[in-house]
């Protein structure tokens, strides 16, 4: 199985933290948060925010998110809303 992931066009891809052996068999949006825990795990929330912003978030969730941090805080780290 391919691990390799694409980010959105209009994005870098951010620093990856999770071993490429660790990926088999995961779905690319499984990889996104998994990326996401692995970098806030090692300290590095813009990284862990950018991971975050590529996976397929349920609309409740995105909701909760953005009355917690706020819209603009989302959008300035590339969550579509």
């Amino acid at each position: 199985m391919n691990t390799t992931t694409t980010p959105p066009l209009d994005r870098p891809l951010p620093k990856s933290y999770m071993p490429e052996e660790d990926k088999i068999g995961m779905s690319q949006n499984a990889i996104y948060l998994c990326e996401s825990v692995e970098a806030k795990e090692a300290g590095d929330e813009e990284a862990s925010w950018a991971w975050m912003a590529m996976a397929k978030i349920p609309e409740g969730t995105k909701k909760a998110l953005v009355k917690i941090c706020g819209a603009e805080f989302l959008t300035a780290r590339g969550f579509d809303l």
